[in-house]
């Protein structure tokens, strides 16, 4: 057995990269427990859930799309114009469904925009959905008289606000795009080629997998995911502004990051995903339970972010470190070995 081939295990550094998240949940959902009585009541739990679930889905599709190597930043811009699209065709007499259907149409054109851009063109994903971010601010003023549109339409907001078995609907569907979609991602030869080409885009290509067709699924899908938030979250409201959360993309990404999914791609999971929307979802919670300001909220976030990257970092240096030791280790005794060889 030669030194590269000698197999090096570094368990630890992989127990808190996966499971740490996990650790800092509960201790975060004990701490605030204990800082407001309101915190665990049932009520507040299933207003966490109906609150978070466009982001949530919006951090399923993120997922997907930072898994394989890109990167999507028009989201937030996406969601908006998808809100617009189901407001503005319900306000003027469509019914809830069909309007609901074209705003999840809008987002897959939007995803097959940046699909094309990134993947086709080869512009860098950054650069090419700030861009069509951009674009997506500025769509909803050239085509209805005034952004925010009302719904008066009755059953408009049954998706948003309906509850079955004390959770809410928008609930019942996160938990079904996640446990999906996971399973997708964890089971399927698909889900194996995306993790392929976000760990080396080049190896992945030579083994035959259509890396091009893979990194254009998941912009396509994450447009999915933001017509289907953006219904969920205009039907909640029962109206529709273009600007009604610019701030949405950082919360989509937060929550992947924090999760562990690498910047880099190739590295994470939808249960860690999961995990981070929650850890996302109860702070922002009991910060507000704690009547706290939104600025120093927004400090939190930025804290999770470095933090959550941060531990990435170290864990693949002391991943690395071990590797190096073994191997310095590995050939020290082939060398001792083979003086022992010669000698004898």
């Amino acid at each position: 057995m030669n030194a590269t081939s000698f197999p090096v295990r570094n368990n630890h550094g992989v127990a808190v990269r996966r499971y740490g998240i996990v650790i800092a949940l509960l201790v975060l959902v004990a701490a605030l427990g204990i800082a407001s009585p309101h915190f665990f009541r049932p009520t507040n739990f299933a207003n966490i859930l109906a609150q978070w679930a466009p982001v949530g889905i919006m951090s399923v599709g993120t997922t997907y799309v930072i898994l394989a190597g890109g990167f999507d930043l028009s989201v937030a811009a996406g969601f908006a114009f998808c809100a617009v699209v189901a407001a503005a065709l319900a306000h003027s007499g469509v019914p809830a469904g069909v309007a609901f259907l074209a705003a999840i149409a809008a987002g897959v054109v939007i995803g097959l925009v940046n699909a094309l851009l990134v993947v086709t063109i080869g512009i860098n994903a950054f650069v090419a959905t700030l861009a069509t971010g951009f674009i997506l601010n500025s769509l909803p003023y050239l085509i209805v008289p005034s952004p925010f549109i009302e719904v008066d339409q009755p059953g408009f907001d049954t998706l948003g606000t309906g509850v079955w078995l004390g959770i809410p609907y928008p609930g019942w569907i996160l938990i079904g795009f996640l446990i999906v979609f996971g399973t997708v991602l964890a089971r399927t030869q698909y889900g194996h080629f995306l993790y392929a080409v976000g760990g080396n885009a080049e190896i992945s290509r030579l083994f035959g997998i259509p890396v091009d067709l893979v990194g254009a699924s998941t912009y396509i899908f994450s447009g999915f995911c933001v017509g289907v938030a953006a219904s969920l979250a205009t039907s909640q409201l029962s109206y529709s502004a273009s600007d009604q959360d610019p701030a949405l993309v950082f919360d989509v990404i937060v929550a992947v990051v924090v999760g562990g999914t690498s910047l880099s791609g190739g590295v994470g999971s939808m249960w860690q995903t999961a995990v981070g929307l929650a850890i996302l979802a109860v702070l922002q919670n009991g910060l507000n339970l704690m009547d706290v300001s939104n600025f120093y909220q927004y400090i939190v976030k930025g804290l999770l972010i470095l933090g959550a990257v941060s531990l990435g970092v170290w864990v693949r240096w002391v991943s690395g470190q071990r590797v190096w030791r073994a191997r310095s280790l590995v050939r020290r005794v082939a060398l001792i070995a083979n003086v022992v060889r010669v000698r004898a």
